[in-house]
Order: C-alpha cells, then structure tokens, then sequence
C-alpha cells in the first residue's frame, strides 16, 4: 500500500470537519508518530509501495475513526509541540495554543538577562509555561500551580521528559492561602476565561474533548481568576515585580481596566492574529 492511498483518505474523510492545511499536518503527524520517520523522508516516499503499511494501516485507520468524531490529535497522539518542544497532553490538561508561545515570547523579551528570578504560572495544565520558561532560563526558580491532581501528574512528566526542575503545587487556587508562598519576581498565568455562553461559538473539538475547568467561567463573573490574581500579586509580587497573563479577546477592556486600577502600569498586547490576548502589569 502507498503512503498516498493512506493521505487520499484522510482527505476525504477529513473534509467536513478540518480544512486541506489541517488535514495535511494531521496526517504527517500521524505518519511521523507511527512509521517513526521524519515528515520531510515521509513526502518523498508518498509513492512508494511500503510492505509494513499493511501491518501499520490499521493503526491509521483506528486514529482516523478518532479524528471523525472530533477528537483532537494531539489526544490521540498524546503529544503535542510547543515553543518547538515537545509535550505530552491528555484530556486532562488543555491543548497548548500559538498565543500562548506569544506570551512566553513576551516575558523572554522582556527578561533578557539570566537573573535568578523567583516565578509562579497559575492554573499549569501540561505545564508547557514554567517548562519553556525555565529551558531557556535555567537560573530561574520556577513554581507552577494547578487544582487538578491528574494535570499535576501530566506537568511532572514534561518536566522529567525535558530535564528541568519545577516545584508543583496542587491546589485550588480561588481558595487557597497565600502565607506559605514566597515572594516573587514573576507572576504568569493562562487562567480559565472563556464564560458559559461562547460554548456554542467554538469548535466542537475543543467543548467536546478538552476539561472544561481550565475552559469556562461563569458569565457573571468572567474576571473571577484575574480578580484572584490581582488580590495575590498584591501579598506576593516583589516590589519590581511583574504580572503577565493571557486573556479572553472578548473582555480586553475590562480586564485592562481590572490592572488598570490595581497597578501603575498596564499595557495592552495583540497576538498575531491582530486580537487582544495578553497583559503586563507592574508598578
């Protein structure tokens, strides 16, 4: 059987659900993951008869069942790249998304040096955040922090996958208590900010697979993370510190205005698709 057979049929089966570029990086995905090659090895061999195929095709056939009913192949690969690095993801931890690469980009730009800076990234999930940020600043003393026991246990393994050292915390960060935390230079967060009713506005991929926790709050208090956020910034940010986080496109100016009023400086940033998505606040 060839490698192109294998693409015909992802193309047609795919088509209702993704575009021809989505279809395209999901098969070689897929590809890469089971024939063990390189994409680019992979396209040169798309019309060559391959004998293993016969042996291997099912695994394609058994992941594209999966892909038809709309499960992520990052879930069904259990992986997933970041920052060009790898990760493992499961349906316990959200998918990590470009701008949320832009965000890490940002605090990198905006700390050059390797200082050794005291930092906490809120809500974890894969752990991606702290593990990017501490690859490229390994002087940096990390913290990460999430109330899911299961996406802890995720964020562990990427950071023993990648060899860095990360202090985990499981807890509930809306209730918790603050006195036992340090100081910090560095406050990130990718927070739960999508509200109730934009459900029906997105893929069904995304509300049909991915933990809705680390997702959705409530329409009546959209701010309700970035509330908590501000009021422990205030007990724990260091003087010269600096608050960093990511947000719902929808509520930029409300949520510009909640920093606004609690810090001397705020500004505003775009991703590259043009919408508000990220925040830096300090005094």
């Amino acid at each position: 059987m060839k490698l192109s057979e294998l693409k015909n049929i992802y193309q047609n089966e795919l088509q209702s659900i993704y575009s021809n570029a989505e279809i395209e990086r999901i098969f070689y995905w897929t590809a890469e993951k089971i024939l063990n090659k390189p994409e680019h090895i992979l396209r040169l061999a798309l019309d060559e008869e391959w004998r293993e195929f016969e042996e291997l095709k099912n695994q394609f056939l058994f992941k594209l069942v999966l892909l038809k009913e709309h499960k992520p192949i990052q879930y069904i690969l259990g992986e997933t790249e970041f920052y060009g690095m790898k990760f493992f993801v499961n349906e316990n931890v959200l998918i990590p998304r470009p701008e949320t690469e832009e965000l890490v980009e940002w605090i990198l730009s905006d700390f050059p040096n390797h200082e050794n800076l005291k930092a906490l990234d809120i809500g974890t999930g894969s752990g991606c955040i702290p593990i990017t940020l501490k690859k490229n600043r390994p002087d940096w003393k990390i913290a990460a922090l999430d109330f899911s026991e299961k996406a802890i246990e995720t964020a562990k393994n990427n950071a023993k996958f990648h060899q860095t050292e990360i202090e985990f915390i499981q807890n509930d960060f809306l209730k918790m208590n603050f006195n036992s935390l340090e100081k910090l230079d560095l406050i990130i967060s990718n927070p739960p900010y999508i509200g109730e009713t934009e459900k029906n506005e997105m893929d069904e991929n995304v509300v049909k697979f991915e933990p809705h926790s680390a997702l959705f709050v409530p329409d009546e208090n959209p701010l309700i993370f970035y509330e908590k956020i501000v009021e422990f910034a205030k007990q724990k940010l260091k003087p010269n510190g600096k608050i960093f986080v990511e947000i719902n496109q929808n509520l930029a100016r409300e949520t510009k205005e909640l920093f606004q009023n609690n810090f001397e400086n705020t500004e505003l940033k775009k991703d590259i698709s043009e919408n508000f998505r990220m925040i830096k606040a300090f005094n």
